[in-house]
């Protein structure tokens, strides 16, 4: 199962190395994350001058903070896709697609999706404040803090959002893994408190402007 490069990148860390940090496939936890962040890092900064701009068309700022938000978290989503496609494509090109079955490919595409689209909203929601130039180091500083300290203290692992999108720590691979479906409520409601946090401050700083 190891051998399979979806399985390397996606599926995240065994609990088998608890209370260590096995470096090698920590490292490639993080490579794809890191590779997202950048990507829509990259985006939300080419396309800013134009978000500025396009402020003014609109009445009230919360009509453009939804229009904003929602751009941007449908991009991350497409670009969360485009990543697990490119590297099953990789996987059936050098012949280890018999090592994923239709079930396990759903499980680990799953939760690593909704954890993806969780950190594109608060990546959206960092970049209203002046911490945005930083937002991909916040957001990947976020992930492998909690990643260590849920490795480190069993009773607080489950609540660890660098453990949330790890399909090998998951109750859908062991029983004493973290409960998978409360975790993908908790990452889907991350995007809407991002969204009425988002919108609350932009009607702050436009009542003082």
């Amino acid at each position: 199962m190891s051998e399979s490069m979806f399985i390397r990148l996606f599926a995240g860390v065994s609990s088998d190395y608890f209370d260590s940090i096995p470096l090698l496939f920590w490292g490639q936890w993080l490579l794809p994350i890191g590779i997202f962040l950048l990507t829509v890092g990259c985006y939300m900064e080419r396309n800013r001058k134009v978000a500025i701009f396009s402020l003014y068309r609109y009445e009230r700022a919360s009509a453009w903070w939804k229009r904003h938000f929602v751009k941007r978290v449908v991009f991350g989503i497409r670009t969360a896709v485009l990543l697990l496609l490119i590297v099953l494509t990789c996987d059936i090109v050098m012949g280890k697609l018999f090592l994923l079955s239709a079930e396990l490919l759903a499980k680990i595409s799953v939760l690593w999706l909704f954890h993806s689209i969780s950190m594109a909203a608060l990546f959206v929601l960092l970049d209203l404040f002046p911490i945005r130039r930083f937002g991909p180091g916040v957001l990947l500083l976020l992930e492998g803090v909690t990643f260590i300290i849920g490795s480190r203290i069993c009773a607080v692992s489950d609540v660890m959002f660098g453990t949330w999108g790890m399909y090998l720590r998951s109750s859908l691979y062991e029983a004493g893994g973290f409960p998978a479906g409360v975790i993908i409520v908790a990452e889907a409601a991350l995007p809407a408190a991002g969204f009425v946090i988002g919108r609350e401050y932009l009607k702050k700083e436009t009542d003082y402007i």
